[in-house]
């Protein structure tokens, strides 16, 4: 069956605000996925509904032609795949993120957007992404969640009797300047010596180039420091610092982009990285032949 260009866009049009989505960036994708839908043979009668879900566009529709059918699903998959790799917010080239435990499809503006940028000035004012929040001196308590990956504090006021409570993430930059300016009668014994301990005790991070380690592990990068245990894996320590250099390099999920504004540790002055533009192309090679 063959439908006119004005059935068609008014189909499309009125579909469109059918979808609950965040933002306008999935639009143009939603428009081609019905504008198929319409040539693949839809009733257009037939309503149809969308949501994003797990940072991905959704469509509920089928149809009981079994051939019709199978068109439907083969369109709808094409737009979940597509959408995997559109920022929902403005349309631009966008990868899956997790935001505030949400999953998301954002360009890295947008998702920079959502980021939360820490500063601790010589007052003990906390500020995030310029503007004041607290000073330290006012927590009244805290909770430490996920290896001291996570705290929650609670601020007190002297203008009412409510406390007002604030998390915070290890991705979240100068997380670590924060956790390290929090006064210290807060902490429980055991908390107090762990933290004391990790601040006393970091070594260089050779991956990652930060002063950083501890316990064998970049409190940073989180990358495992070089031991005999990954000897299973790589035939030695040249091998494998390049390897995890290189994906750092690379930065696929945009961690090292957002770890630029963190100053919770000490640059290393000397730090290089060793490989060199045809072991990283070579790399990317291989990366993009896991992927096929």
């Amino acid at each position: 069956m063959e439908f006119s260009k004005d059935a068609i866009d008014q189909f499309v049009e009125s579909n469109l605000s059918n979808f609950s989505i965040n933002g306008s960036g999935w639009h143009s994708l939603i428009r081609d996925m019905l504008y198929e839908f319409c040539i693949a043979g839809w009733n257009l009668d037939e309503k149809v509904f969308g949501k994003e879900k797990f940072g991905g566009l959704r469509c509920y529709v089928s149809s009981p032609d079994e051939a019709l059918n199978k068109k439907i699903q083969e369109i709808k998959s094409k737009y979940i795949r597509l959408s995997g790799k559109t920022c929902e917010k403005c349309g631009k080239e966008g990868k899956g993120r997790f935001v505030n435990s949400w999953e998301k499809t954002l360009c890295f503006d947008h998702y920079f957007e959502t980021i939360n940028i820490l500063e601790i000035d010589n007052d003990d004012d906390l500020k995030i992404n310029g503007k004041y929040v607290f000073n330290t001196n006012e927590i009244s308590r805290i909770e430490i969640r996920n290896s001291y990956r996570q705290i929650t504090l609670y601020i007190s006021s002297s203008f009412t009797d409510k406390e007002k409570t604030f998390h915070f993430a290890r991705w979240e930059p100068n997380f670590y300047l924060l956790l390290n300016s929090i006064p210290q009668h807060l902490f429980s014994n055991e908390d107090k010596t762990y933290i004391k301990s990790m601040f006393q005790n970091l070594k260089d991070c050779e991956i990652c180039g930060y002063k950083s380690v501890f316990e064998n592990r970049c409190v940073r990068c989180l990358k495992e420091s070089w031991n005999n245990s990954l000897l299973e894996y790589y035939d030695n320590k040249l091998e494998y610092i390049k390897e995890i250099q290189m994906d750092l390099f690379i930065d696929e999920d945009d961690d090292e982009k957002v770890r630029q504004f963190d100053r919770s540790f000490e640059k290393l002055p000397d730090h290089k990285f060793i490989f060199n533009d045809e072991e990283l192309k070579k790399y990317k090679k291989e990366l993009q032949e896991m992927d096929l």
